[in-house]
């Protein structure tokens, strides 16, 4: 199997991503991917990334600017805009530099990145989107947030915040044991944990400031401009996302399929649920030719 690593330029830093495939040969689409919120692509992501090549697409998997290898002006930062940012810039760059247009990718994402699949695709059209877990509604996830938890994340956001303009950051942990953390949900710390692998150094933290503004992030509200085919994958069982919201948003697209599975968020990653999963993007993307 082909696999490159390259850097693309963004303003001053640089996205690291890495293409599975022969990417000279024109006529495949491919497949773009990036991690959910605080996610690097060492994550789980290589095995979905293998299964699609060994379908015959080519695939790009990128982290968001200040995670991994990809350089940032702020570490780990957790922005809706920024990472819209850095998707917008590998989509460019591969019109630019292998002369794939729009038409022939496909938007990949999970959980924060799910949303931004899904907002990326009601501003333009895409041979197709998959988003698995995706975040669609933010006032409804903070429904689901511990509430003895929510003032004092607040606060810290809000220090955050006021940091910003020195350059400085207050973080908070993106799960913790005893669920004070961005990802509050019962099952995160665990969940998360069992994404990354052995001997991987994962950073856990992130600023705070996203505290104080994923309510503000509704995927939902732009759904029914999407025009791609588009397959919502729901997880019954999400500690995060708020199932009725994922069903709704996925009522709104006209061209979109809706599979949901008795599971929870971090589970399509793992047996026996990932074949499942993979077995439904495989018939969707067969939809796609």
């Amino acid at each position: 199997m082909e696999l490159q690593q390259i850097f693309i330029p963004h303003g001053k830093h640089q996205i690291q991503a890495d293409l599975y495939g022969n990417f000279k040969q024109q006529s495949s689409a491919v497949i773009l991917m990036a991690h959910g919120l605080g996610g690097e692509k060492q994550c789980g992501l290589q095995s979905f990334a293998e299964f699609y090549t060994d379908l015959g697409f080519k695939v790009c998997v990128f982290d968001h600017r200040g995670f991994g290898q990809s350089t940032g002006a702020i570490k780990n930062l957790v922005d809706k805009n920024s990472q819209l940012e850095d998707w917008n810039c590998v989509i460019q760059y591969m019109q630019q530099h292998f002369h794939i247009p729009t038409e022939h990718m496909i938007l990949w994402g999970y959980s924060f990145s799910g949303g931004h699949v899904l907002t990326l695709a009601s501003q333009q059209n895409f041979k197709g989107v998959i988003a698995n877990s995706p975040h669609v509604d933010g006032l409804a996830s903070l429904t689901l947030y511990p509430k003895k938890f929510l003032t004092p994340a607040t606060f810290v956001a809000l220090q955050d915040l006021a940091l910003a303009p020195f350059g400085k950051v207050k973080t908070m942990p993106v799960v913790a044991e005893d669920r004070f953390a961005i990802l509050a949900g019962e099952d995160c710390y665990a969940g998360y944990h069992s994404l990354i692998p052995p001997n991987v150094n994962w950073d856990n933290a992130v600023p705070a400031r996203i505290v104080a503004t994923i309510g503000l992030y509704r995927p939902t509200t732009v759904a029914h401009k999407i025009q791609s085919p588009t397959l919502i994958l729901g997880a019954e069982n999400d500690s995060l996302i708020p199932i009725s919201a994922t069903r709704k948003t996925a009522q709104k697209i006209k061209n979109g399929q809706y599979y949901e599975l008795a599971c929870g968020h971090f589970d399509l990653f793992h047996a026996p649920f990932q074949s499942e999963v993979m077995n439904q993007h495989q018939l969707f993307l067969a939809t796609l030719e």
